[in-house]
């Protein structure tokens, strides 16, 4: 029921209590109608002004803000961004208004302008740092559980290969932030391992594909060609002491951490990465824990340097992202599998 038909039905009870001489109850439905009459004012002076247009845009680290434009009667424009509450945004999306248009997003406060504003047009809204594609992909061909549908991927293959020619027309920049960075390559390595796969697909494992598969040179990048390996150590480790990026990179095997079936994002990205942690070490088919020793994945060996500096211990990395606490248990390494995550 929305609020001007309740505002009709309190008016007519008004009425009616009149007729009957009902004081007490006249009085009650008058104070709601006139409650209602003031929302409805101030719903109509505020939410349905013509003369305001509103946006929902996103900054370099990917937090939403509302824009509103309000043009005055002189022709002149003010543009007022502010950080935008969930419920905003709710709101807004449900009215249909146009979102992340990169031209709106300068810092909050608000902005004189004298010139007219361009309708935003699809191409103008488009941003890359959603990775809309990219999640369209992983959703649809990978599940919840980190199998990939690899047979599905190459029955449709010109989706990857646009993707893939989205990522070499977005190449990091000087510009970029460091979340928006790291999250093409996390993404970019997930991307091209999928693409490696399905290029040599059908196989059974990544390692029938060569012999060291990391190795092989074939991620053509702003006019470099780089390798999974490269990406992982040249670029990753080495510029980020993040050692939470061995449970969101996947090697396309079942001993590694699942592949997400989303997209990360530069908002997403710290928050995926402690989830995908907490996961893989939850994962008793990759880690199980006894009162005297403990089976844990070969990550921990292969990258014992990332988990323990500042001579920090890997038990002290496992504790942070466990309940249960490890303390003296003998360590020993589950053997790797790599067969294909399918």
């Amino acid at each position: 029921m929305n609020k001007l038909y309740l505002f009709s039905i309190l008016l007519f009870a008004a009425l009616v209590a009149t007729s009957c001489g009902d004081s007490s109850a006249e009085n009650e439905v008058k104070n709601q109608a006139d409650k209602l009459s003031k929302e409805l004012e101030k719903a109509t002076n505020s939410d349905d002004d013509p003369n305001v247009e509103t946006v929902i845009t996103t900054d370099e680290d990917g937090n939403q803000l509302v824009t509103k434009i309000e043009t005055k009667e002189d022709g002149t424009q003010v543009k007022t961004t502010t950080a935008a509450t969930a419920e905003e945004i709710r709101e807004i999306v449900e009215s249909g208004v146009l979102l992340d248009d990169p031209k709106l997003s300068d810092p909050p406060g608000p902005t004189e302008v004298t010139t007219p504003i361009s309708p935003i047009n699809e191409e103008d809204s488009y941003n890359f740092h959603e990775y809309k594609k990219l999640n369209s992909l992983l959703s649809t061909y990978v599940s919840y559980a980190g199998n990939v549908n690899y047979s599905g991927i190459k029955s449709n293959k010109s989706q990857l290969e646009d993707i893939i020619k989205e990522f070499e027309s977005n190449f990091p920049g000087s510009d970029w932030s460091s979340a928006q960075k790291l999250t093409f390559w996390i993404n970019a390595y997930n991307l091209y391992t999928i693409k490696l796969i399905v290029d040599n697909y059908p196989t059974t494992s990544i390692t029938n594909i060569t012999a060291k598969p990391w190795h092989k040179k074939f991620i053509k990048l702003n006019g470099t060609t780089y390798s999974l390996n490269q990406i992982e150590n040249d670029i990753i480790r080495k510029q980020y002491n993040e050692p939470r990026i061995h449970f969101a990179l996947n090697c396309a095997s079942k001993s590694c951490p699942v592949l997400l079936n989303k997209a990360y994002t530069p908002g997403t990205v710290y928050g995926k990465m402690t989830a995908q942690t907490k996961r893989f070490l939850s994962d008793a088919s990759k880690n199980t824990y006894g009162k005297k020793e403990v089976q844990i994945s070969q990550i921990f060996e292969w990258y014992k340097e990332d988990f323990t500096k500042g001579g920090k211990t890997v038990f002290d990395f496992i504790n942070k992202y466990r309940t249960e606490q490890l303390d003296k248990q003998k360590i020993t390494y589950q053997e790797y599998s790599w067969d294909l995550n399918k």
